[in-house]
């Protein structure tokens, strides 16, 4: 395989070109003769394409890459001599389930982590596939934490704080578990160091508006309608009325004597 190839279109994956990096793996996968390579190839095409939100087609791609080297149900990976294949057989299974969380059907995806964890027990203890159990474990603690289970996600989430990879996420959601079970003072601490690491933008605008929910319990309404501010510059309508923002700017306005701004925000609360 075309390693500095495959590199390129990693990198234009991670600079937001999405359709160009899917266009250099397809160029790739038709260069590289070895299907095991190739498989690798059409799992990140996959990847990308659920990057783009087109959920489908991730499962088209996925499911091209499994049949390459994976063409009978009763191959055992446990009997595997190419170590290239199991890790291809998990990576094919996360990509699933990842899919899954995606597309918003957490129960499903739950279900399919926790059984790619019993699938492969023995050989994520191996090294070389330690990344892709921290991967799993956090995706749990992630979709426990969205389904309101924050006391099975936690232990789960403070385990992760020990993790290589997915810093900002982990502490995005240690935080919200937090704030969940009202202990404000961590989640204030957690929040903003997720803030500080960097969330994408599905997760940063509920982060101001977490760590304003944490700043009003704990009384300082000044930074709590900063963080309420910064939440409504960047989140959708829907987002905006299922947290109901403008309701806790009100609030927060009020208890500052910023009445008029509390006006203004309780009239954009009943039009929303």
């Amino acid at each position: 395989m075309d390693d500095q190839r495959f590199l390129k279109a990693c990198q234009l994956r991670d600079d937001g070109k999405l359709n160009e990096a899917i266009e250099e793996f397809r160029t790739l996968a038709a260069g590289t003769e070895d299907p095991v390579d190739k498989a690798g190839v059409f799992l990140n095409v996959a990847a990308t394409f659920q990057a783009l939100g087109e959920y489908d087609r991730a499962r088209q791609q996925l499911r091209a890459a499994r049949t390459l080297v994976l063409p009978s149900d009763d191959l055992s990976i446990a009997a595997s001599q190419d170590r290239r294949l199991v890790q291809l057989e998990v990576s094919f299974d996360f990509e699933d389930a990842d899919i899954s969380s995606y597309e918003g059907k957490l129960e499903e995806a739950l279900a399919k982590f926790d059984l790619l964890l019993k699938k492969y027990k023995q050989v994520l203890e191996e090294p070389e596939l330690r990344e892709s159990y921290e991967m799993t474990q956090a995706r749990r603690g992630f979709i426990l934490a969205d389904l309101g289970r924050c006391k099975e996600a936690l232990p789960i989430l403070e385990e992760a704080e020990s993790f290589e990879g997915g810093k900002g996420e982990i502490c995005f959601y240690l935080g919200h578990c937090y704030l969940a079970s009202r202990d404000y003072s961590r989640a204030v601490r957690k929040l903003d160091e997720a803030l500080r690491l960097g969330l994408p933008r599905r997760l940063e605008y509920r982060a101001h508006c977490e760590l304003g929910t944490a700043y009003y319990q704990l009384k300082d309404y000044a930074k709590a309608k900063l963080e309420f501010e910064r939440s409504a510059e960047t989140a959708d309508a829907e987002y905006i009325q299922q947290a109901q923002i403008w309701k806790w700017l009100e609030n927060t306005s009020r208890n500052l004597g910023l009445n008029d701004e509390a006006d203004r925000y309780s009239r954009q609360a009943a039009t929303s």
